[in-house]
């Protein structure tokens, strides 16, 4: 991707995840939606945030540059940033014992062009490359696992209500 549409990306990416946390509000949302939006105020609720836009830019990327390899960089750039957000909510949540916006905001835009920074660098990689049927799986993965867990969340702190 060029340094334009790096920050291109950056900036839908953050928005179309910000919005997807407001989509429950929604009159249209139904069952089915919450199975792909967040329907709590929670850290997977954020996670939701990040591994989908990270989704919709692989498939961008594979559909734009006709090729199927183009997937996996970003799905791992995604998945990447997902452990260090969760944890830097955690670790705020443990002192104030509720949401500041700003903050969430503020950790998610970061997060968020973190993880387009990596898909950018790890877009040449060999490995990433080589392997895109294991992100293929690993999207499918995901995809059924925030899903299920949206309306079937096990007595975790990562799903409680923030």
């Amino acid at each position: 991707m060029s340094r334009k549409e790096t920050v291109i990306a950056s900036i839908l990416i953050v928005l179309f995840g910000a919005g997807m946390h407001f989509v429950h509000h929604m009159p249209f949302f139904n069952h089915f939606w919450g199975y792909i939006f967040p329907v709590t105020e929670s850290v997977m609720a954020h996670m939701k945030m990040v591994f989908y836009p990270m989704l919709l830019l692989g498939i961008y990327l594979v559909i734009s540059r006709k090729d199927i390899k183009e997937f996996g960089a970003p799905l791992l750039g995604g998945l990447a940033v997902m452990i260090p957000m969760a944890a830097v909510f955690f670790s705020y949540w443990v002192f104030v014992r509720h949401e500041i916006l700003v903050l969430d905001i503020i950790i998610y835009t970061a997060a968020m062009i973190g993880a387009v920074l990596l898909a950018k660098r790890w877009r040449k990689s060999r490995f990433v490359r080589r392997m895109w049927p294991l992100w293929i799986a690993v999207a499918v993965i995901g995809i059924v696992l925030t899903g299920y867990l949206t309306y079937h969340a096990p007595d975790w702190l990562i799903f409680a209500e923030i």
